[in-house]
């Protein structure tokens, strides 16, 4: 059964983004998967501002608001479904001042609301509407902040992705760091063939788990 991948691409630096190059690497050797891409850096997110987030706490109110408050809202709302609609995602993203760049968060942001991304049961449990999903991160970064580091608590991207996903119920994450992309040129290659490495024996896991 073919599954649905959305590549969710965090970096406006295309080609030479040494993040979607692991992911487009990973891609290529994931079975059975049907793909689209999402390019953060030519999408027009919905602006989370004042009136807009006034007007989202009067439609849980059951009050009216202004049509194109609405409308934003019902946009929101299409950008969560969709995102929601994949049967993977796989995050390609650099690190920017240790965390993500600001146009993943504004992603993240926009569709990780009550009602769309999550909801809370009666006691107030966080139920997550991922949880049928799996994700994929591969996290690219100037410094090694990888776990086992000195650097590691500098670390406000990978970290801060497998917390978000968790929280909206993602229980199988998968994660590539790709790191360190600053030094000499024998480091930095060094960590590409680490990651692209790490990416061929987790497609292999993912497509041997789909056959079984």
């Amino acid at each position: 059964m073919t599954r649905r991948l959305i590549h969710i691409n965090a970096s406006p630096r295309g080609n030479r983004s040494r993040s979607a190059m692991v992911a487009r690497h990973l891609l290529e050797r994931l079975d059975d998967v049907a793909v689209e891409t999402l390019d953060l850096d030519t999408v027009d997110l919905p602006a989370l501002a004042g009136e807009t987030i006034e007007g989202r706490y009067a439609l849980l109110a059951g009050e009216d608001v202004a049509g194109e408050i609405a409308a934003d809202w019902d946009r929101i709302r299409d950008m969560a479904a969709h995102f929601l609609a994949f049967d993977g995602w796989l995050i390609s993203t650099p690190a920017w001042n240790f965390g993500v760049p600001y146009r993943l968060k504004h992603y993240i942001d926009v569709i990780t609301q009550p009602g769309m991304a999550f909801s809370a049961d009666a006691n107030g449990n966080v139920i997550g509407h991922a949880a049928h999903g799996f994700a994929i991160i591969v996290a690219a970064g100037a410094l090694d902040t990888r776990p086992e580091g000195p650097m590691a608590s500098l670390d406000h991207q990978a970290a801060y992705l497998q917390q978000w996903l968790g929280f909206i119920g993602v229980g199988d994450v998968h994660t590539i760091r790709v790191m360190p992309t600053f030094g000499s040129e024998d480091v930095v290659e060094a960590a590409m063939r680490q990651a692209y490495v790490e990416a061929g024996s987790l497609t292999e896991r993912l497509s041997r788990a789909a056959r079984v």
